[in-house]
């Protein structure tokens, strides 16, 4: 343990001196200049396409739309804008911390060729513009060991590349499951562009309403059966309404068997959400309870934290309740409450 220990801290050291004294004695601005080094990516605005495959063969292709923010995945899904936007920023800002020690050159080039990955970025065309052979972290965690190549040719050396601004490594970027790519959103309606907002209660069908945005911004609710509904305060029920402009799913691995995720799809749950844009385009999830033990009695109750949804591809999903139990309020919280009649101040009511 205190041997292997040792071994660590010596490669660090090694690693981190190599690496000062070659930068130290390097021309100012003439890093790029050297063979294998340009790894960043100046105009990532041009970049149109990026590719990332693993040695186990799994691969994803990213494509920029022409019209809309949100990336294409594989053809088939809109990509996650957030891990998108940091892969372009990492293009944008890698940089060479140092060299790899010359001693540690042959297991790292064979560490790359077994276990790394693939990242081609393109601006057009069909050849790629920068290709990074992406391996292992270095031992401190503070850089990544990489090889480029470019449409004149592959780098002769693995380098440990990081980002400016970050502290870290950059191999967990470019992960290649469609699964963990896909954009979450559920109902996604950027500006003024959310029209209309259905709450099915399947438990109980008087808690279900429809809530929609009239000419001039004005919210109505009403019942299913369009009978309108008198409103608490005009102020949370937009708040209400703003809700569903912007909602995600946890995740797409459900964790559930497909015997299991079957009977949910034909199920008819608790709940359905649904919502629509002013061009009158839908979206909708049915929302499932996903059962739970009570931690202190061990009953069966309802999972605290996540329920189960199905997507109108008939997708079973993972939902937090953090997000939805503010969407699945029943109609009674929003309206005004009906007040019985009382008997005048000092006689008793009428009774039969």
């Amino acid at each position: 343990m205190h041997s292997n220990l040792r071994i660590l801290y010596v490669l660090i050291f090694i690693t981190a001196v190599t690496g000062g004294v070659w930068l130290y004695t390097q021309p100012a601005g003439q890093l790029a200049s050297i063979e294998g080094t340009d790894f960043a990516v100046d105009d990532t605005s041009t970049v149109d396409k990026i590719f990332i495959a693993d040695m186990d063969g799994k691969s994803v292709t990213l494509t920029r739309p022409e019209q809309g923010k949100l990336w294409d995945l594989n053809g088939r899904f809109k990509a996650r804008e957030d891990a998108l936007n940091l892969l372009l920023k990492t293009f944008k800002r890698a940089a060479i911390q140092g060299p790899v020690a010359k001693a540690a050159e042959p297991n790292v080039v064979r560490l790359i060729s077994a276990r790394g990955k693939k990242v081609e970025v393109y601006q057009g065309g069909d050849t790629p513009v920068k290709t990074w052979y992406v391996g292992t972290a270095t031992p401190s965690h503070t850089g990544t060991y990489m090889v480029l190549e470019t449409p004149e040719g592959r780098g002769s050396k693995p380098y440990v590349v990081h980002m400016e601004g970050f502290t870290g490594y950059l191999s967990t970027r470019f992960f290649t499951s469609e699964r963990d790519w896909r954009f979450t959103g559920l109902f996604n309606y950027p500006k003024r562009s959310l029209a209309r907002v259905e709450v099915r209660n399947l438990d109980e069908f008087g808690q279900s309403y429809v809530l929609s945005s009239e000419q001039g911004g004005v919210l109505e609710l009403r019942d299913l059966e369009g009978n309108p509904q008198a409103y608490r305060d005009t102020s949370g029920l937009r708040q209400h309404f703003l809700r569903f402009k912007k909602v995600h799913l946890e995740t797409y691995e459900s964790r559930l068997d497909e015997a299991v995720e079957d009977s949910l799809r034909s199920a008819t749950g608790a709940f359905e959400l649904s919502t629509w844009n002013k061009l009158g385009k839908r979206s909708m999830v049915k929302v499932h309870w996903k059962p739970g033990i009570d931690a202190v009695t061990g009953d069966a109750e309802n999972d605290l934290e996540q329920l189960y949804g199905v997507t109108e591809e008939g997708e079973v999903v993972l939902l937090q309740r953090f997000v939805f139990d503010p969407l699945i309020r029943g109609l009674s919280e929003l309206t005004v409450p009906q007040i019985a009649p009382v008997a005048s101040a000092g006689l008793p009511m009428p009774t039969n």
